[in-house]
């Protein structure tokens, strides 16, 4: 999700995934939010195999099933807390995503030498 605001619009469609949903209802709506929630799932127990990989102890999946709902409380904490930047800031959000991804890139390379 990308947390950006433009106030000339409706808040519920300030997102584009919000303006999907609101135009569908029944099994397609059932079938968006289980695609919405299985998409977090699998980002979030990606992350939480980099932080805590399975390694076929008896504590493993316990500490990964923790990891995974940790990630989730510190999501909904983060969307609730933080404000939505304006929209005159969106090149400035991008310009750090790049930089972000950027060094990510570098870092790997680096450690695969």
């Amino acid at each position: 999700r990308v947390p950006v605001d433009d106030p000339a619009t409706h808040l519920e469609l300030t997102m584009i995934h919000e303006v999907m949903v609101l135009d569908h209802s029944g099994p397609e709506l059932a079938l968006i939010e289980a695609g919405s929630w299985l998409k977090l799932f699998f980002y979030s127990a990606f992350i939480a195999d980099i932080l805590c990989p399975l390694r076929g102890r008896p504590l493993d999946f316990p500490l990964f099933a923790l990891t995974v709902i940790s990630i989730y409380i510190l999501i909904g904490l983060i969307e609730s807390i933080t404000a939505r930047y304006k929209l005159n800031m969106v090149p400035k959000f991008i310009l750090i995503s790049f930089a972000l991804a950027l060094f990510a890139l570098i870092f790997s390379m680096g450690a695969s030498l």
